[in-house]
């Protein structure tokens, strides 16, 4: 199969090179779905074998974070602890770090030995109380700076994309890559990267900016996030506004000390604040935009003024995707902040929280947020679980504007929860975008895109094209080497020639339990492609509430299967359309 295979690769890459001949240049977005894996000192796993002692310059780079307990960081904890935050928790985590800072020596230690350390001495189970706010927090008190020895020099994480094990991760930077230098016709494009997705900004600042260089950019961090963002429309004296950065991302992001533990980062953020005008001429230089993973929500506001109009940055972004000067991309929460804008008139509004079970239950949850972690501390608003499926109605960055963009897809099994909020919002499309897997889409401005899928997995289609008669929902699934477009607000899939493999004997499970439970739906829908099932029943579950599910080959459904070696990993591919799917209430 395998000489087979890569004939049929050889085939698609030759045909994918020829159409590209004669495509004219055009702006793209690149949506990664998350779960991206990649060599690094900060995570060798990720590594070929051995490759940290062969690589002097991972050997010596920031292979943990560090951290430290002793009076004077008691001392800061007690004074940075904000009010709002749980009274008891507070006196019991001073209470617990004061008898650490007694009973040991006054050490740096790694994450995992911090985090061993605060188990044998938390008897009362504190650590385990905390929301996910006031975890973060103690962490963030109780880091250190990672130095050189005998310097002041902050140590980097490195990274060695060619050392990667995950070859479909690395194919993604890669491409990214390409397709910038394609539509600016430089050797080596001008990629910015934005870490506005996480709670603390700067962490995985060095780890884009040396991957996207590695993949062939030349490659630029951006301090834009929520924080500066906040910063750069309150009015006032600019520099006083500036030196409370630190106050402001405590509020607006939930870290603090980062100024600490990133002096040179947080220093160039602060010059930022100083010179908004940079923020500009950076984007304005940019022929690629990649942002990282995290809280769409955080991310939104990196790009959206208070009132909910776009900052000048996301107007000059929407200006050059018009111009078609751009590829602007993202993973996880990167890809589904893109959601919003309008399609047929009808709002696209941003995913923020979920779980499939619960959605299905619970239903859509309008404009709020679970406090995350909150399960833990008992805290949780019943009106809002921890696991309720939540939207923005405003909707995010408006970017990817024909349907609600979803991530890490198929591997949490999210097809409940994106089918329950397009069937509440009335939402004709809506987009699962599975891990190590991007959805490249050409013809941003128009209502008519193009969709080609890249990377490990598939992109699953919600296509709510007759909802309004009996919930039942349109599914599609696209996967490497097919094409796919919206026309006229009807979802058009040609799949690649070579998903042409003999159809398989095989019966499909009965009454399959917990459908959307890992990757169960996804690997069942495989096995409907590969045989002549033509549907499978399930059912989901939460707490004691019972559904069926049932997935059905419409009439004119087509589907095809194939497989291929990809830098020598064997990999097969099955794409399909029009598979229905029906979700109801069990009988009692």
């Amino acid at each position: 199969m395998k000489a087979f295979s890569l004939i049929l690769l050889l085939s698609a890459l030759i045909t994918t090179q020829s159409s590209a001949k004669t495509t004219e240049k055009q702006s793209k977005l690149f949506l990664v779905g998350g779960g991206l894996k990649t060599c690094s000192s900060m995570a060798s796993k990720n590594c070929i074998s051995n490759t940290l002692a062969k690589n002097s310059p991972l050997s010596t780079a920031k292979t943990t974070s560090l951290y430290k307990i002793n009076e004077k960081i008691i001392k800061l904890l007690k004074n940075s602890w904000p009010n709002h935050f749980n009274k008891r928790n507070f006196l019991q985590i001073v209470s617990l770090l004061e008898k650490i800072d007694k009973k040991t020596s006054e050490q740096i230690k790694t994450k995992a030995e911090l985090k061993s350390l605060l188990r044998k001495y938390d008897r009362k189970r504190v650590i385990s109380k905390l929301n996910d706010a006031e975890y973060f927090l103690l962490f963030d008190l109780l880091e250190r700076p990672v130095l050189a020895p005998n310097s002041q020099q902050r140590l980097k994480e490195h990274v060695d994309l060619s050392q990667s094990t995950h070859v479909f991760s690395t194919e993604l930077y890669q491409r990214f890559v390409a397709l910038a230098r394609e539509i600016s016709n430089k050797e080596t494009p001008n990629i910015v990267v934005i870490t506005a997705s996480a709670r603390d900004p700067f962490e995985a600042a060095d780890f884009y900016q040396a991957v996207f260089q590695q993949a062939g950019g030349n490659t630029q961090w951006l301090p834009l996030d929520a924080t500066l963002n906040s910063a750069f429309q309150q009015q006032g004296d600019r520099k006083s506004i500036c030196k409370s950065l630190p106050s402001i991302r405590l509020k607006v992001q939930g870290s603090i000390n980062r100024e600490l533990v990133y002096p040179d980062l947080s220093e160039q953020q602060y010059q930022a604040c100083l010179s908004p005008e940079t923020i500009i001429e950076n984007i304005a230089n940019a022929d690629g935009i990649f942002i990282n993973g995290g809280d769409q929500s955080l991310t939104a506001k990196a790009f959206l003024n208070d009132d909910g109009t776009d900052s000048k940055t996301l107007a000059l972004i929407k200006q050059k995707l018009a111009n078609n000067t751009l590829i602007i991309g993202g993973t996880s929460a990167g890809t589904a902040v893109m959601s919003g804008g309008k399609y047929n008139n009808d709002a696209i509004v941003m995913i923020t929280n979920g779980q499939s079970n619960t959605a299905i239950v619970r239903g859509a949850k309008k404009d709020v947020l679970p406090q995350e972690g909150c399960q833990k501390t008992g805290s949780c608003d019943d009106a809002v679980l921890n696991d309720d499926l939540t939207y923005n109605s405003a909707g995010g960055l408006g970017l990817f504007h024909w349907g609600i963009m979803d991530t890490h897809f198929s591997e949490r099994g999210r097809q409940g929860r994106l089918a329950t909020l397009v069937l509440e919002t009335n939402t004709r499309f809506a987009f699962g975008v599975d891990e190590a897997t991007a959805l490249i889409v050409s013809e941003v401005t128009s209502e008519n895109p193009n969709f080609e899928v890249v990377g490990e997995s598939g992109v699953f289609v919600v296509d709510n094209s007759f909802s309004m008669q009996n919930k039942t929902l349109s599914t599609h699934y696209i996967t490497r080497g097919d094409k796919a477009r919206l026309d006229n607000q009807q979802f058009r899939l040609q799949i690649a020639d070579w998903k042409n493999m003999p159809i398989e004997k095989g019966t499909m499970p009965s009454d399959i339990e917990d459908i959307f439970s890992g990757s169960r739906y996804q690997l069942s829908a495989k096995v409907l492609c590969r045989t002549l099932n033509k549907s499978f029943s399930a059912t989901t579950q939460w707490r004691k509430t019972k559904h069926s599910v049932q997935v059905a080959k419409a009439n004119d459904y087509k589907d095809g299967f194939g497989a291929i070696s990809f830098g020598g990993v064997d990999k097969g591919y099955c794409s399909y359309q029009n598979y229905q799917l029906s979700i109801s209430a069990s009988e009692p």
